[in-house]
């Protein structure tokens, strides 16, 4: 075979065997055949140990083969990779027992005349390592051989580097999946409030969340008390009931909860009707909804003061130009009158006075107020309504 079928061959069980162990055992064969060594071992870089770990042999004699198998080599040690793994460099030895640069203890573990070392190199790092070796022959590389093996060496970087990404990519799709799971987790065990409840209103659990959310000292405080008196209606404990679907189901339901200090807060209900066999009861959770409410509010209010004040804003201007006439007649006609006609004029003239301050007032509202003194009819007060507030 020669270079050019070699690296071929390579290059097709690289693309054609997924499995890593394999394709290199597949490799050392060919490569073993085509130098025409005795025995080649595989080697990858174990990363978090930094060591070399033996992955695949060929024609490795019996005697030897639990020290091949079982040699892990600590890449950082002094001096290692500047002698035989420097670079992409092959490095060779006809005399490997007196040759320096193999005086390591993998290298005198197993008694043989040559050995070729070919590394492989990922992103400048050392990813692994072939070892070639002629048990009693002194074997001797040309620049050809070396040349090739080079480029053999450059083949395996690749298939290390896939391998690599492979592994990176199913480290990042199981940290994906625990990340998924944490957010699962964290669904299921978001804090709203937690009840079961009896028909008579007895409180038979509570979670923590429920307890913090309704300001209680502790759960069994809760539970003294009756789901009846937390409501700030009462009637609305059944109204929620009577709002249970055909699977005994009430979603959604808002309304508004006493607070253990005396406040309250308003909470969106979802909850159920369960029975085994012998007694009733409800289930449910809670959510604090006070801070929406309150925003909702204060849109509602927000927007009824917006369409207030362009109506108002409209009125006055309308009112304004027709009074403004009224007005200035009023006062050109005064003067041509008696002192007793004019006494008759001026309530006339005062009343044209006070509609002009009230249409000054309609254009003037930043706030809505109600008249204290008629409640029931939600009338607007135009003059608290138009006053500054204070800072």
């Amino acid at each position: 075979m020669g270079g050019a079928e070699l690296l071929i061959t390579i290059a097709h069980i690289l693309t054609t065997e997924t499995d890593l162990t394999q394709a290199l055992r597949l490799v050392v064969r060919e490569v073993v055949r085509f130098v025409g060594a005795e025995t080649g071992g595989a080697y990858r870089v174990d990363r978090e140990r930094r060591v070399l770990v033996p992955v695949a042999a060929y024609r490795v004699p019996k005697p030897a083969l639990p020290i091949l198998t079982s040699a892990v080599v600590p890449i950082d040690e002094p001096g290692f990779r500047q002698s035989v793994l420097a670079g992409s460099s092959v490095t060779s030895s006809d005399d490997v027992q007196n040759d320096p640069r193999f005086a390591f203890e993998l290298f005198h573990r197993f008694p043989h005349r040559s050995g070729v070392v070919v590394p492989f190199h990922v992103d400048g790092d050392v990813a692994g390592a072939l070892y070639l070796v002629w048990w009693k022959r002194a074997e001797r590389f040309d620049l050809t051989r070396v040349s090739m093996l080079e480029a053999v060496g450059q083949q395996l970087a690749l298939l290390l580097r896939a391998a690599w990404l492979r592994a990176e990519a199913e480290r990042q799709r199981g940290e994906a999946l625990a990340a998924e799971e944490r957010y699962h987790s964290l669904v299921e065990h978001i804090p709203v409030g937690i009840f079961r409840t009896a028909p008579s209103g007895q409180i038979l659990d509570v979670n923590p969340a429920m307890v913090e959310m309704l300001k209680f000292k502790d759960r069994e405080a809760l539970l003294a008390v009756n789901a009846t008196s937390l409501y700030v209606n009462p009637e609305d404990r059944e109204r929620g009931h009577r709002l249970r679907d055909a699977a005994g189901v009430t979603r959604d339901f808002q309304v508004e909860l006493r607070t253990y200090g005396g406040g309250t807060v308003w909470v969106r209900m979802n909850a159920r009707a369960l029975g085994d066999g012998a007694h009733e009861y409800w289930e449910g959770t809670i959510e604090d909804i006070t801070a929406q409410r309150r925003a909702d509010e204060a849109e509602r209010r927000a927007e009824t003061l917006r369409a207030v004040a362009q109506l108002a804003n409209a009125a006055a201007h309308e009112i304004n130009n027709p009074l403004a006439v009224i007005v200035g007649r009023l006062e050109l006609l005064r003067r041509d009158l008696t002192l007793e006609q004019q006494s008759k004029l001026n309530p006339i003239v005062e009343s044209s006075r006070q509609i002009a301050r009230i249409v000054t007032h309609m254009g003037r509202i930043t706030r809505l107020q109600i008249l204290d003194d008629m409640p029931a009819s939600s009338m607007l007060d135009l003059r608290r309504s138009s006053e500054p507030t204070n800072p």
